[in-house]
């Protein structure tokens, strides 16, 4: 990989990493993420989430001019099955590098040099509704008049939507730095002319859909939060879950946090850590207490009545999220328990074969 290419992919995870830990904004492996150069796109692989995406895997690089090519050709023509599979074709001969694009990568062609497409939860409350249009009509009422924001009524994800959109832009890019097309049925593709532009973007417009219906989704937000404070303590590009499991915030409503906090067995320590992480203030100071107690970053962290998991990406912190329940079973009974002793953890912390069970301790010590 040449040099420029890297820097590109590089930030490309970055993207994907800061929207792939928020389930306000994306679930599961849905949406995709992508970065131009000249006349090259580099898109999130199909069958990836944006949480795994990193500079080894989980992008697809391909010449964005053939796609932007093919659209002009079938922008008056109604699209068939055949045309479906003819533009599955065209995705596969532009591919010059990587995995399978994304079925949405013919949506982000046209578009700005920075663009993701996501299923935020706010949105989709109000495009599944039948007068949607007049609702979204009426919230971004400015948006839509300075052709910032887009409404599409529903198409087959692909061709079919990736030629609406560029009929909606005139085969043009959009002008402004900004823009947002909003999908009925479906979510929302956003790009801007730099990732800090999409970043706010982004998250301005959610908000406004969000203060629309009344909803609140800042223990989701809080993820982000978390995130930029283990950058600050030295800990870059970690990922932040926000705990929902029943049985986990059920035990903890009748647990003391602080009486749970030892490890019982090799996967409670390799995955939870040495020590949970209780805070109920500063969140910066707890953070910075806890590196210099344990000289590194905590994955299983309480703030107030919420828990969040830390690790490399999303799937890997569900994994703490498994065991940590686990642990929690075991502290379930009353009896005394018979914690790991000091020399049991400083060998299983010496011992690669059990550190390899747990994939991101590598994962990170690599990125140091």
């Amino acid at each position: 990989m040449v040099k420029k290419d890297k820097n590109i992919v590089l930030n490309l995870a970055k993207l994907s990493k800061y929207f792939g830990q928020r389930y306000d904004l994306i679930q599961a492996a849905g949406g995709n993420s992508s970065i131009k150069l000249n006349k090259k796109m580099f898109i999130k692989s199909s069958g990836y989430s944006l949480a795994e995406l990193s500079i080894s895997n989980g992008y697809s690089k391909v010449n964005n001019q053939i796609l932007v090519d093919y659209l002009s050709k079938v922008k008056n023509k109604k699209i068939t099955r055949y045309e479906e599979d003819r533009s599955f074709k065209i995705l596969k001969n532009s591919l010059s590098d990587g995995g399978n694009p994304s079925i949405e990568t013919l949506a982000h062609s046209i578009l700005k040099k920075y663009t993701i497409h996501l299923h935020p939860i706010a949105f989709n409350m109000i495009t599944v509704q039948k007068n949607s249009n007049l609702k979204i009509n009426k919230i971004f009422k400015r948006e839509i008049d300075s052709n910032q924001i887009y409404y599409i009524e529903y198409k087959t994800p692909g061709v079919a939507l990736a030629k609406e959109i560029f009929n909606k832009l005139n085969g043009k890019p959009p002008k402004n730095n900004e823009c947002c097309f909003i999908l009925e049925n479906h979510g929302i593709i956003t790009s801007a002319s730099s990732i800090n532009k999409l970043i706010s973007f982004t998250e301005l417009i959610t908000q406004k859909a969000e203060k629309s219906l009344n909803v609140n989704f800042e223990r989701y937000k809080k993820t982000t939060k978390i995130s930029n404070e283990l950058g600050i303590a030295g800990f870059k590009n970690m990922s932040v879950l926000y705990s929902e499991d029943l049985i986990i915030n059920d035990f903890l409503k009748k647990f003391n946090f602080t009486k749970i906090n030892e490890p019982l067995n090799p996967d409670s320590l390799l995955y939870c850590g040495l020590s949970l992480m209780n805070s109920n203030g500063n969140l910066k100071r707890s953070l910075e207490e806890y590196k210099y107690k344990y000289r590194t970053y905590p994955r299983v962290i309480k703030i107030k009545d919420k828990i969040y998991f830390v690790a490399e990406n999303i799937l890997k912190a569900k994994e703490i999220e498994d065991v940590f329940k686990s642990h929690l079973y075991l502290y379930s009974e009353v009896s005394q328990k018979r914690p790991l002793s000091k020399d049991d953890i400083k060998r299983l912390e010496s011992y690669n074969p059990q550190k390899n069970r747990l994939r991101f301790w590598f994962d990170y010590e690599g990125k140091k």
